[in-house]
């Protein structure tokens, strides 16, 4: 995979400015000017609201996001019923951090015309079931398809880690939602990481209020942000 890549520093810039236009394409536009374009539009150190590409449209949860990665990718996609690899693709994604929470958001999307030729290769983070998650834990999904040309998912799911500083136990909440058809997508994740007491079980029920309560409103804001996803593509 061919990879633009510009990396944001662990001091983010608060300085940038907020975004107001939403990022645009022409129909004849190649993914070498889309990538452009894409890098020129999200630039480290702004802050982020709202997520709009094309039709897509993402309303960031309360917070003040700051944009913290910025990448663009060129990838090595085989098309359908040749060997053929297509060049013309194009994927962006963004990284953004709220420095108050430090809750984390990545968001990625196909920025070239769709194409019934091409696919995803394999199932999304949010498709893959129980079996599938290994050391984690998955406190609540939904799957509404996981096939090669549709993917429709929404998956909450924790791992312990300890904090290499403090050596104290911490969980790692991610909630990823995936939303495609054909190779157009988006995806989403969200990571929040909660304390965790000494010898303190990770299951849902020995969690505390607060971050059940948390697990719950994520759930229902995945379920909304694919349905909107789908309706603004006319998936």
């Amino acid at each position: 995979m061919k990879k633009t890549t510009l990396m944001a520093s662990l001091l983010l810039v608060l300085g940038g400015h907020a975004l107001a236009e939403p990022l645009t394409f022409g129909w004849l536009e190649s993914g070498t000017v889309r990538r452009q374009k894409f890098e020129k539009q999200f630039l480290i150190g702004d802050t982020l609201q709202q997520f709009e590409v094309g039709k897509k449209q993402v309303s960031l949860p309360a917070g003040s996001w700051v944009i913290s990665e910025v990448n663009t990718f060129a990838p090595d996609i085989t098309q359908v019923g040749s060997g053929e690899v297509d060049g013309a693709t194009a994927d962006a994604a963004l990284g953004l951090e709220d420095p108050q929470s430090g809750d984390q958001i990545y968001l990625q999307t196909l920025i070239s015309p769709p194409s019934n030729r091409i696919w995803l290769s394999s199932l999304s983070r949010s498709c893959r079931e129980d079996g599938e998650a290994g050391a984690e834990v998955v406190y609540q999904q939904q799957i509404d398809s996981k096939k090669t040309d549709r993917q429709s998912c929404v998956k909450i799911s924790g791992r312990k880690a300890v904090d290499k500083a403090s050596g104290e136990a911490r969980l790692v909440l991610t909630t990823s939602v995936m939303e495609s058809r054909d190779g157009d997508y988006l995806a989403y994740d969200h990571t929040r990481v909660v304390p965790l007491q000494s010898g303190q079980a990770s299951d849902l029920a020995s969690l505390d209020k607060p971050t059940r309560a948390f697990i719950a409103s994520q759930m229902r804001w995945g379920v909304a942000l694919k349905a909107s996803i789908a309706r603004q593509m006319g998936w």
